[in-house]
């Protein structure tokens, strides 16, 4: 199979006949004014050196490599050999928790960013598999389906806060549920979930879902984060100050991380839990560790072809016209002006 890596350089050719045309408007124009100064017996007695022939010559020589070298930069290549290449993998979906408790700022900058800079970390470790972004609160909202887009993965995760869901509170058993529909059907036993949350759970019913889960063929791994000493909410006002959740009665609200909950969600799920304490590179990749023990399954079969460039066979010739059309008229010039001296 043959193909031109950059083709676009085949507009260069553009450039041949424009040239042509104005060499032969400037050959008109010269000859024009040679006959008025004087004949041609008299021109070749006034300029011995002078060769009729070398003006035309060294044009073509130049118009022939020009081809040459446009051809040479588009990079001609032949096709030798094809390859074909699978990829295999699980499907993953990572559910972030976005309800209010993650506003807390018991761990630095905030449980939410921390939680949204591992995701993301989470992302680049996990490069190969399909993966989705869910968000929950006490309702959940798959965000981005399983896909290796992973730079849309990312900017899903990034932008990810409590605005995007206005029901709040936190229900993990929803979150599993709902995180059961994105998977394929024949993704069963190839499939993980991880749930990156503060634990809280106002439903209770998490456990179980994640039990009936993982009887359909999904492991289930949950990530802390959050203390558990009690902290406040902050919030931006509309009109830029700084508040906190409150309660019906006016009082700040106060959060507590419950890690008991996601041990228990991922004891159910056949999985592992781990608190978000430390690096974030070495927890992304304890989690990667555990998700590759997963049977992966094969996504797609891609057929890739390799090429030999031939780009030399047009560049050498291309060379040589250039060098022989510098060097073309020095010996004329030489002859002149020795009959000069």
């Amino acid at each position: 199979m043959f193909r031109l890596q950059n083709p676009e350089y085949l507009y260069l050719l553009l450039v041949v006949p424009v040239l042509i045309g104005l060499f032969l408007w400037y050959w008109n124009r010269r000859r024009a004014a040679l006959d008025r100064f004087a004949d041609r017996e008299l021109i070749e007695q006034l300029a011995p050196g002078m060769n009729r022939r070398l003006p035309w010559t060294k044009f073509i020589l130049l118009v022939l490599a020009i081809p040459l070298l446009s051809v040479a930069m588009t990079n001609p290549q032949w096709a030798a050999e094809r390859q074909e290449v699978k990829r295999r993998g699980i499907d993953v979906v990572v559910a972030l928790d976005v309800s209010n408790s993650m506003l807390a700022e018991d761990v630095q900058p905030s449980r939410m960013e921390r939680a949204r800079y591992f995701a993301t970390t989470l992302v680049d470790e996990l490069v190969g598999n399909n993966i989705g972004v869910e968000l929950f609160t006490c309702t959940s909202l798959m965000q981005a389906p399983l896909t290796t887009d992973y730079a849309f993965i990312k900017s899903v995760i990034s932008a990810a806060g409590p605005y995007q869901i206005s029901a709040q509170g936190t229900n993990l058993g929803e979150a599993i549920d709902r995180a059961e529909e994105a998977y394929e059907d024949e993704s069963a036993n190839h499939r993980a979930l991880i749930i990156i949350s503060d634990g809280e759970d106002h439903d209770g019913s998490a456990a179980a879902a994640a039990s009936r889960a993982n009887d359909a063929g999904l492991l289930i791994y949950t990530i802390g984060v959050g203390k558990q000493e009690g902290s406040f909410m902050p919030v931006e006002l509309a009109n830029g100050r700084r508040d906190y959740v409150r309660q019906n009665g006016g009082g700040p609200a106060t959060t507590n991380a419950d890690p008991a909950t996601l041990e228990a969600i991922a004891s159910a799920g056949g999985g592992s839990y781990f608190p978000l304490s430390g690096d974030s590179k070495n927890l992304a990749e304890a989690i990667r560790a555990k998700v590759d023990r997963i049977e992966k399954q094969e996504f797609e079969s891609q057929s890739f072809s390799t090429y030999d460039s031939y780009f030399y066979w047009f560049l050498a010739p291309a060379i040589l016209l250039l060098l022989f059309e510098f060097a073309l008229g020095r010996k004329d010039r030489k002859r002149a002006a020795e009959l000069e001296i």
